[in-house]
């Protein structure tokens, strides 16, 4: 008797492992994938334990980071397993939409069809970004890889186009090179962010994009300040236009010149955060690269005792078409206040603002034509700024 009931025992041991083996594999199905769980071991019986795991980044042997998941959630997710994680408990899982797609599963990437080989063009492509769930605040958008055609010579984006739709945040229409640039877009509550591509089929080149929209917590430390479309940290670093370039733009503008790889129609902050023990930061044009502070002006009539000097440089008041605002700045070799916050021309003079929060703002207007008896811009690049925190 007491035989057949030990027998009974094991076998509903055995019963309950098994089942809970399948469990392990499946028991986080449901669950918001972006936020992490601590997946500690639950002792269901004196001697079996469910082995949990959080639901994190994880490195794969290409360019696109995963997700940790049970196996069976990345294959519900129609993701890619590229390897293991959480000490080989879960599987790194890739998650990548492309065109006509619906997604609500952090770390999603966007790309073009067939990519990495170029996309030909032709219908719209679209993503639909909903919310992981009601904590979310915030979309990050990094441009990874990000080639579409240029912009007309008056910087309007006629060809190829990038709109962002449905945020609470106003994203101006993009084309061109951007990659390595990365955008915030507030959610509109619940409403979907929507994602859109227009690629004219007429035009052929290597057009492709590679985009990672990563779901922002609102209690979350990388959350951009209000306000910021772009936002960075660190205490050096390098903020651009987008579309910067030091190549020309082949298209002629609406005054027959060479037109301008800037962006029309744009007016947007792009925020840094100031570090720990830095009062101020000073901005200066990027090395190495006379181009790099173009923004009015006739690039192609300048020489090399006026591109990228002092002598280029305008503020003030005649910054009224394509100009960036720098709050309060102070000239760094004199420390005389400049008296003016906005910068053009085809230079730039070495500046420090202490003002908080550190921010430049971003205008241009709808073409580079000539205005009242200003000739027209030609052969404008934008900018690249270098920064640097100062100490307090």
């Amino acid at each position: 008797m007491y035989n057949k009931i030990w027998w009974l025992s094991v076998a509903s041991v055995l019963v309950i492992a098994t089942a809970l083996t399948t469990y392990e594999e499946n028991f986080d199905e449901g669950n918001d994938l972006d936020v992490p769980s601590e997946r500690k071991g639950k002792i269901l019986f004196p001697f079996i334990s469910i082995v949990r795991f959080a639901n994190t980044d994880c490195a794969s042997a290409n360019t696109m980071n995963g997700i940790c998941l049970a196996r069976r959630e990345c294959n519900n997710l129609n993701g890619t397993i590229t390897g293991t994680c959480a000490a080989r408990r879960g599987r790194c899982c890739v998650v990548s939409r492309s065109c006509g797609s619906t997604t609500n599963v952090n770390n999603t990437y966007f790309t073009s069809p067939g990519y990495p080989a170029a996309f030909a063009g032709g219908q719209a492509c679209n993503i639909i970004v909903n919310r992981c769930n009601n904590m979310i605040c915030q979309l990050r958008i990094d441009f990874l890889d990000f080639v579409l055609a240029q912009p007309n010579g008056d910087g309007v984006c006629n060809v190829d186009s990038l709109t962002i739709t449905g945020g609470n945040t106003v994203v101006p229409v993009l084309c061109g090179d951007n990659t390595g640039q990365t955008i915030f877009v507030d959610f509109n509550g619940n409403a979907a962010i929507t994602i859109t591509i227009a690629a004219t089929l007429a035009t052929t080149f290597g057009r492709r994009w590679n985009m990672r929209l990563t779901q922002l917590g609102c209690d979350c430390p990388g959350l951009a300040p209000n306000g910021c479309l772009q936002y960075y940290t660190g205490r050096t670093g390098t903020i651009t236009s987008f579309n910067y370039g030091a190549a020309a733009n082949s298209a002629l503008s609406a005054s027959l010149v060479t037109g301008t790889r800037q962006i029309a129609n744009t007016n947007y902050g792009i925020c840094i955060r100031m570090e720990a023990g830095f009062c101020g930061i000073q901005y200066s044009q990027t090395g190495g690269d006379p181009f790099s502070f173009t923004l009015t002006g006739d690039v192609e009539g300048a020489d090399n005792t006026v591109l990228g000097t002092a002598v280029g440089s305008v503020n003030g008041v005649g910054c009224t078409t394509d100009f960036v605002v720098i709050p309060n700045p102070i000239t760094t070799a004199t420390n005389v206040p400049v008296g003016s916050d906005r910068f053009c021309g085809l230079g730039f003079i070495p500046v420090t603002s202490t003002l908080k929060p550190f921010v430049v703002y971003v205008v241009t207007n709808a073409n580079e034509g000539a205005v009242g008896g200003t000739p027209p811009d030609i052969a404008n690049r934008g900018f690249s700024l270098a920064y640097t925190q100062t100490a307090c």
